[in-house]
């Protein structure tokens, strides 16, 4: 799978980041790795290219489509080939390419990542969280450090991110990952706020807290909006739902037919995971429903859409449930 960000700098040089197999972006990898270490390093051909290219996941940074800079992570964890063009060094790009990767072996739960440094720029491995391990060695003629990073400890903080953070990853199609229940009760109410067409969820149970009186307010006013507006749950157990005194549950009576829930089908049941769609193209998914941990995926995001299309699918098959309506406030 690849996955794409944008964002434009003050020059407005537009800033894309990629990942995903050597078969899907190698020849933009190759390009990079060809200038730093065949030209610039001198260091033959053979030694460049091996067998953990076609078995890496791979990353890459380009600048209006030029390819820039890249880096590959191995299945054994270590992180490798990473290479900036010489002409671009000092321009945060090694940063950012780091940040990606980290945020990549978080998502898949990886405790901890190695990697071989040149002496040259341990300094930067260093401020970018690793510590060395080993001796210096050479290799390829050149002096290099063993560094390593431990994650485990980082997988389980909250991040702190602010309304401002929030919406900056809106404006751009990105990946980030979300933790803490405050920090996602305040994603919610953002999103909340930011739709104009469309707010889906579906999940196994309605988890009051994730929604506040204030996150919910706007509902109402969106799904009158238009003609193709849409408000619409999906829940497994709605019985449990019928029991509990929400707001949601009360904005539904008030108002069923632009406040719709439905009862998940057999066939589509979700078993842990929530996901909450807004406009079709951003979407929030805990892989637990009833943790604090969640993925934002953002600005039309494949999986955005992907998810966007399964529900629709999910929403047809879902059943109306009489009993939730009561009688109308």
């Amino acid at each position: 799978m690849t996955s794409n960000s944008a964002e434009q700098n003050k020059t407005s040089l537009r800033l894309t980041a990629k990942q995903g197999s050597w078969k899907q972006i190698g020849d933009a990898c190759h390009q990079v790795r060809y200038k730093v270490f065949v030209e610039e390093q001198q260091i033959a051909e053979e030694d460049e290219w091996d067998e953990q290219d076609e078995v890496s996941e791979h990353f890459l940074l380009l600048i209006n489509d030029r390819p820039v800079a890249t880096a590959r992570l191995t299945p054994g964890n270590k992180i490798g080939r990473f290479a900036v063009l010489k002409q671009l060094r000092g321009k945060n790009l090694g940063v950012k390419l780091m940040q990606r990767m980290l945020e990549h072996a978080k998502r898949q739960g990886i405790k901890k990542l190695a990697l071989n440094a040149q002496t040259s720029v341990v300094d930067f491995y260093q401020k970018q969280g690793f510590s060395i391990s080993g001796e210096e060695y050479l290799e390829v003629g050149i002096p290099h450090r063993p560094m390593q990073m431990s994650l485990g400890a980082d997988l389980h903080e909250d991040t702190q991110l602010s309304q401002e953070d929030f919406l900056e990853a809106l404006a751009q199609k990105n990946q980030v990952r979300i933790q803490g229940r405050q920090q996602v009760n305040s994603l919610i109410k953002c999103l909340l706020q930011q739709a104009r067409r469309s707010v889906c969820l579906e999940a196994p149970a309605y988890v009051s807290h994730w929604f506040s009186d204030a996150s919910l307010s706007p509902l109402l006013s969106l799904a009158k909006r238009h003609q193709h507006s849409r408000v619409q749950f999906i829940f497994t157990d709605t019985l449990q739902f019928s029991r509990q005194s929400s707001n949601l549950l009360k904005l539904h009576q008030r108002a069923p037919t632009h406040i719709e829930i439905r009862k998940a089908a057999t066939a589509y049941r979700p078993n842990k995971e929530a996901k909450l769609l807004i406009d079709d193209q951003h979407l929030l998914v805990w892989p637990n429903f009833q943790e604090t941990r969640t993925e934002l995926y953002t600005q039309e995001h494949r999986e955005a859409y992907r998810q966007a299309q399964a529900f629709k699918l999910h929403w047809e098959k879902a059943e109306t449930v009489k009993y939730l309506q009561g009688q109308s406030l």
